[in-house]
């Protein structure tokens, strides 16, 4: 009897793009394998142009993460009338410009609560730690924690009272008010810190 003969299937590294495409398109959502092999072969591009148009490493990781996600659920929309790198970056290309506008978004969010900060602590013996708006308040607040920024943006953005923000945490008023004090700190030190390191790399470069 005739040994049946073995045919050999090609893996996924020496697929062309067309037929890992079409593979992946048969296979999603229930096999990634070849969806894996999409990623691994644009995922360095996509982050290096993420960084490139947005600047920051971790906002850059999420809109490569946004990206492959929205690969994931409409491969199968792709028709091939462009190449699948011109449909991928169109993707790109429209979550960095929207990443970028709400980062400026937040940026100006931040440097309202710099501001008000400021006037805050004008009675304050630290206030000269507090600056105005500027890039060193940005950082700051992008340090913090989520719930440490929105209780900031509370107080100084949205304008509520102590007790207005205990009721909205559920806190009693004490309770709020050590929280923000203790996040006014938080603030403060960062801050210190950032500009200690400021002043220091500024002395270098004389």
């Amino acid at each position: 009897m005739a040994e049946a003969c073995d045919i050999e299937t090609p893996s996924l590294e020496d697929l062309s793009e067309e037929d890992l495409i079409a593979q992946a398109k048969g296979e999603l959502p229930y096999k990634l394998d070849a969806y894996r092999e999409i990623l691994r072969r644009h995922e360095g591009l996509v982050f290096s142009t993420c960084m490139k148009m947005i600047g920051n490493i971790q906002d850059a990781e999420e809109v490569c993460q946004d990206t492959f996600l929205q690969v994931f659920h409409k491969l199968h929309q792709f028709e091939g009338r462009s190449t699948f790198k011109t449909w991928l970056f169109r993707i790109v290309y429209n979550y960095c410009l929207g990443k970028r506008g709400a980062l400026a978004k937040r940026r100006e969010r931040d440097e309202a609560v710099g501001e008000k900060i400021t006037q805050e602590a004008k009675d304050d013996r630290d206030a000269g730690m507090i600056p105005g708006a500027g890039e060193l308040v940005h950082e700051v607040m992008q340090g913090m924690d989520d719930d440490e920024r929105n209780l900031l943006v509370m107080r100084f953005v949205s304008g509520l009272s102590l007790a207005e923000i205990a009721e909205v945490l559920d806190l009693k008023l004490s309770a709020a008010k050590m929280r923000l004090y203790r996040t006014l700190e938080t603030f403060k030190g960062e801050y210190t810190k950032l500009l200690a390191q400021q002043e220091t790399e500024k002395g270098g470069l004389t």
